[in-house]
């Protein structure tokens, strides 16, 4: 019915999301790339993004570990980018990888405001019709949102970091 709230589901957030991009054009997204898990080199650029990278293949070995089952990392959509998407099971799990030095300015969970859950619940409703269909035949998984923290030292694995809310 048209008075209806919105379904808040990621289901229906990817769908609608699928909808708008389909009215633009009707190739994929040119902003919608993945790459596959694991990263072979860690890639060129300043000392900060091999920093990063370093801090997102010990994040990827702690899941593994844990028995995640490592499905692509640095996935990217005009919203922002998700650092690392694994199996838990019949779980679709993405997880953002935040470091810093000190912990003056709140430490790296504090890092994760409400606008950058947003930004990655955006990106993740891009991108889950396509990880759906590549990785559970095209039926939508349940997804959950992890963090793996480094506030200089060893890592900290959040489980169901943030929750999306209606609204969100």
């Amino acid at each position: 019915m048209p008075d209806d709230p919105p379904d808040p589901t990621p289901y229906a957030l990817a769908a609608a999301a699928q909808q708008r991009l389909q009215r633009r054009r009707r190739k994929p997204p040119a902003t919608v790339r993945q790459r596959a898990a694991p990263r072979e080199e860690a890639p060129g650029g300043s000392a900060t993004q091999r920093a990063g990278a370093d801090y997102e293949d010990q994040a990827l070995a702690l899941l593994v570990r844990h028995g995640l089952q490592p499905l692509a990392r640095n996935l990217r959509a005009s919203p922002g980018e998700i650092d690392l998407a694994l199996r838990d099971g019949d779980t679709l799990v993405l997880v953002e990888v935040r470091a810093r030095r000190d912990r003056r300015f709140g430490g790296a969970a504090a890092s994760i405001d409400h606008a950058k859950q947003r930004r990655l619940a955006r990106a993740a409703a891009m991108l889950l019709p396509r990880l759906a269909r590549r990785h559970w035949g095209g039926r939508t998984p349940p997804v959950r949102f992890d963090a793996v923290l480094f506030d200089g030292g060893a890592p900290l694995w959040v489980r169901a970091a943030f929750c999306l809310e209606p609204g969100a």
